[in-house]
């Protein structure tokens, strides 16, 4: 049985009517809410704060509040249904705006819009009937338009009653036009390999205390028969390494994360991962002081091999690549500040004269070069030093966890609750001891 247009337009009209008195059923709400929640903050009795009647009166302003947007929802939602069985998917969900916008065009250019748009037997609604602004082609899931032929378009501007002198622009019904909003976009987020490459691990504690091994026994010889024979000596040092927490957060209003698509998602992806991009700075270059954990790069012990003069930096990493194999560690990466990977990129073959003179050496730009060096893995982070890079042992030092990370929600901090805000909380606890700082160097630069 086919849907009969007047009924469907009562029934719109009522859902209106019931949208308009919502709203402004809600605005009666918010004021309330905003009066109790004041009435509240400027309560103080003793005993537990639940059994104020102040609290309970703001309690129940936000629990009404809530009712009503959730009834101007559903009822939105309604709307919105009607529309599409109207075939009006994309009407203007404000029908004031529309009229009103309208009106004013008509006032401007001399023709009646509105009675334009409704008026059975107009050449609007006629030219409607046939087709002439809608198409049935498909391009994938989007209705492409159908281009009116020049006689079906002049017939039609030559039927409306008071045509206006100049053409119609969209300026005077901005409001009748849906808006196109896209919400929020993905930040860029860098790889954070760095913490990829360095071993994890678990703790119990607070505090790490551990022993390092800064050399081993180096005298044994060959001794003849009766001979005293000599004494080998280790060369420890105490270490500790602290737990510390690295926390963020943020506070964000209930309705924005209920009414803005994606934003939770959002929060919870960025909170998290800026606790780890921070973690792998500190493990990088934290200098140990207050609540910093000690990284590699302020770490006393690691190598650090006499910079010559000539040398690029290929030259450079691999003396600090040396200077660890002398220490009976097993280098296996070397970390860069992204412009001296350029510079190495840049590396071409000297002079003017033979056939590769003027190379790249690493491939060029129309080559596929992996990210190594001397067949170690390089890694780029701009917390390495440019002058610096850093060569090691991954193995030579551990990051531990006491907590992971996570992220906590509450409404319960500060007044939240009574503000309809959330407070969105991302935290970890972490501790970093090298255990062997010969397992690194740094390859000096300048």
């Amino acid at each position: 049985m086919a849907v009969q247009t007047g009924t469907l337009d009562a029934r719109l009209r009522a859902v209106r009517d019931e949208i308009g008195q919502a709203r402004e059923e809600r605005a009666t709400r918010r004021t309330e809410r905003d009066a109790a929640r004041d009435a509240f903050s400027a309560a103080d009795h003793d005993g537990a704060v639940s059994s104020w009647p102040e609290f309970g009166a703001a309690q129940e302003a936000v629990r009404a509040l809530g009712e009503t947007e959730d009834r101007l929802a559903d009822l939105q939602q309604t709307e919105q249904a009607i529309l599409g069985m109207m075939g009006r998917d994309n009407a203007p969900v404000n029908g004031a705006d529309a009229h009103r916008a309208l009106e004013q065009l008509a006032q401007a250019r001399g023709w009646d819009g509105r009675a334009l748009l409704t008026a059975e037997g107009s050449p609007y609604r006629d030219a409607l009937d046939r087709g002439l602004f809608s198409s049935t082609n498909k391009f994938g899931t989007v209705h492409l338009g159908e281009i009116a032929g020049r006689d079906d378009a002049l017939r039609f501007l030559s039927e409306l009653p008071n045509a206006p002198a100049g053409p119609v622009t969209s300026t005077g019904v901005a409001p009748a036009i849906p808006q196109d909003r896209r919400g929020i976009q993905q930040p860029l987020l860098r790889r954070l390999s760095f913490l990829d490459l360095i071993p994890t691990g678990t703790t119990d504690s607070n505090s790490i205390e551990y022993v390092q091994v800064s050399s081993i026994p180096g005298t044994t010889a060959p001794v003849a028969e009766g001979a005293v024979k000599p004494e080998a000596g280790l060369a420890l040092v105490d270490a500790t390494a602290a737990v510390r927490t690295i926390a963020g957060w943020i506070k964000m209003n209930r309705q924005a994360m209920d009414d803005m698509a994606g934003l939770s998602t959002l929060i919870n992806t960025l909170l998290p991962y800026d606790v780890r991009r921070k973690i792998e700075a500190q493990i990088l270059a934290g200098d140990g002081t207050g609540q910093n954990l000690r990284g590699i790069l302020n770490t006393p012990g690691l190598g650090a091999p006499t910079f010559v003069a000539g040398d690029n930096p290929a030259d450079a990493i691999l003396r600090a690549m040396t200077t660890i194999i002398l220490s009976d560690a097993e280098p296996n990466f070397a970390a860069a500040h992204p412009t001296v990977w350029q510079d190495i990129l840049l590396m071409r073959e000297s002079g003017t004269a033979g056939t590769r003179a003027g190379q790249y050496l690493a491939g060029g730009p129309f080559g596929m070069t992996a990210p190594t060096i001397w067949g170690l893995a390089l890694l780029t982070a701009t917390s390495i030093p440019a002058a610096t890079p850093l060569v090691g042992d991954s193995m030579g030092a551990t990051l531990l966890f006491r907590e992971g990370v996570n992220v906590k929600t509450s409404d319960s901090d500060q007044d939240d609750f009574v503000r309809n805000r959330v407070t969105v909380l991302a935290e970890a606890r972490v501790a970093f001891p090298v255990w062997r700082p010969a397992s690194f160097a740094l390859a000096d630069l300048s």
